[in-house]
């Protein structure tokens, strides 16, 4: 099991609400994990201690689910705690209450697994015609390590690969609006050799960094290409390699990560190079 450092705190808010939510989830018996921002945070910063260059004010949860009336029972449940209030105008958010009918931190709610409509595929309600991919989710279920992120609370957290391809995917979904996917993404492409895993660079993945020249850069997102094809179906890894080799939207995707490749002298060409590593991990397993 990982843990939170004590001298690197998860928000208190976002405790707050993952403690209300780990409520309700146990006395449903629904299996859920952080994901988005909040889960690069516990993961990145409070377990390895590590910049993530971006602040976050929201919770992503991604929850298994049978259909549509669980959905709208999770909901309830949240509300009738007292602790949110839900968002007259997205479906799968709410809003944490700071008192005073204050609102706090967004809330929002991934739903996946049954409730899938074709697979790796939801229609939200009421009526459906917006779809939004969830490839990857199940997945990410599968992989999500148990973190301690306060003395004595623990839930599930999706890993690193697997934020990884759930960050690959929501750019695809919303990128052309939005690029704090591609952000992040280059985020974990950037620190995931310091995020615990030099050792294994040094040791059982040894060959990944001769094959780069020793370039510790160039291996991090080599090796989480590799870890993320090792969690992912096939199927699933099909599809990040057809996003991947769409020359248009990889050209989208590396000018938008460049954005935290500042300090390089060719921030878009340093983007590409970690996409390129990436790409090669996940064709290698």
């Amino acid at each position: 099991m990982l843990s939170v450092a004590r001298e690197r705190p998860v928000d208190p808010l976002a405790i707050e609400i993952l403690r209300q939510v780990d409520r309700v989830a146990q006395e449903l018996e629904l299996e859920y994990f952080v994901t988005g921002a909040t889960a690069r945070d516990i993961l990145l910063t409070g377990v390895f201690g590590l910049d993530t260059g971006r602040g976050t004010t929201d919770v992503d949860l991604a929850i298994a689910l049978d259909g549509w009336p669980q959905f709208d029972t999770v909901k309830r449940r949240l509300v009738e705690t007292g602790a949110f209030t839900p968002d007259e105008r997205v479906i799968h958010r709410l809003f944490q209450l700071r008192g005073a009918g204050r609102r706090g931190y967004p809330l929002d709610l991934i739903p996946f697994g049954r409730i899938e409509e074709p697979a790796n595929e939801i229609a939200w309600p009421p009526d459906r015609s917006i779809v939004m991919n969830v490839a990857g989710y199940r997945e990410a279920l599968a992989a999500a390590p148990t973190v301690e992120i306060q003395p004595g609370f623990v839930v599930r957290v999706a890993s690193l690969p697997g934020l990884a391809i759930l960050k690959l995917f929501a750019w695809a979904n919303r990128g052309a609006e939005d690029s704090r996917d591609a952000i992040d993404l280059g985020t974990l492409l950037r620190r995931y050799s310091d995020a615990g895993n030099e050792d294994r660079l040094y040791g059982p993945e040894i060959g990944v960094l001769q094959a780069l020249n020793h370039d510790m850069d160039l291996a991090g997102p080599r090796l989480l290409g590799r870890d993320a094809a090792r969690i992912t179906a096939s199927a699933t890894r099909a599809q990040i390699l057809a996003l991947l080799e769409d020359t248009v939207r990889l050209d989208q995707l590396v000018r938008d990560m460049a954005r935290v490749m500042r300090a390089a002298d060719d921030p878009v060409a340093a983007a590409g190079d970690l996409v390129a590593q990436f790409r090669a991990g996940l064709r290698e397993t």
